[in-house]
């Protein structure tokens, strides 16, 4: 009798470990569903920023009348500029005062950007759409255009940014220069524009420091003449080639476009990822 009882003791024991040992099983299948659900959760909220994030690049949500305001005091802003780009015969100093002059003039009404690069910068950032972006570069080389024409009417001769043809290492060199140029003189902007790292809230000194941001810009590329403005490079040259009748110095062009582009969204991206990531946190 009592080996049975023995008997039944052990087969109950036997059937309450199986038993244990199954709804371990099953809290872990539950906690291991848990946690799928959860990462599915983040990826796809991930999905949900990223298509937020390029339908902002993509809809424009400025009215028509704010757009038309856009092409045509950006436009006046860097007629102005590209007008003080030739008087100025490549003087660094008066370079930045021009820039000063023009943001100063526009700034309030189209932030100020005079150079497509910028535009780029902010795009980068998602703080304007493409379609904005290219309503901007419109104004812009339109802009330059015209200031160009205005400079040959009243000085009387147009130069422009030129970079003869070398042999490949100087050519990817002069491409470097403008890119790290522009990416200096960005990154200033987005510092100075930016209320969390905004070094200054006065109008007037946080525009001179833009400017001096071009003059140190314009200092490391002194190879390539220090353009750091697709813009500038562009309409300058198009209106010297139409003024000399030579299209030969417009070849190497595509540096004063791409360079300039590729540090405005290295910039955008450094300070978005790094800069702003190395502030002091607050308590």
């Amino acid at each position: 009798m009592s080996e049975e009882r023995l008997l039944q003791e052990e087969t109950l024991y036997s059937h309450g470990q199986q038993y244990s040992q199954q709804k371990q099983n099953q809290g872990n299948v539950d906690e291991h569903q848990f946690e799928v659900q959860e990462n599915e959760k983040d990826e796809l909220l991930k999905k949900l920023e990223a298509l937020e994030s390029k339908l902002k690049n993509t809809i424009d949500d400025k009215p028509y009348s704010e757009l038309m305001r856009i092409l045509i005091w950006e436009a006046l802003g860097t007629a102005f500029f590209a007008y003080g780009i030739v008087c100025s015969r490549g003087n660094d100093v008066m370079l930045s005062v021009y820039l000063f002059g023009a943001i100063f003039l526009i700034g309030k009404i189209t932030g100020g950007h005079v150079n497509p690069a910028v535009s780029m910068s902010f795009y980068s950032s998602n703080e304007i759409s493409a379609f904005t972006m290219r309503v901007y570069w419109a104004a812009q080389v339109g802009g330059a255009i015209a200031g160009a024409l205005a400079a040959f009417v009243i000085v009387g001769r147009v130069t422009s940014p030129y970079i003869e043809t070398q042999p490949i290492q100087w050519m990817v060199a002069d491409f470097c220069g403008e890119a790290l140029g522009t990416f200096v003189f960005c990154l200033f902007i987005h510092i100075q524009v930016h209320p969390q790292t905004q070094l200054t809230e006065n109008n007037l000194i946080g525009i001179g420091i833009i400017a001096t941001a071009l003059y140190f810009g314009r200092i490391l590329t002194f190879h390539t003449g220090g353009c750091l403005n697709p813009a500038m490079g562009v309409g300058l040259g198009i209106f010297e080639s139409l003024q000399d009748g030579n299209w030969d110095r417009l070849i190497n062009i595509w540096i004063y476009i791409f360079g300039p582009l590729s540090g405005a969204s290295l910039a955008s991206e450094f300070y978005r990822s790094v800069y702003v990531g190395l502030l002091p946190k607050k308590k």
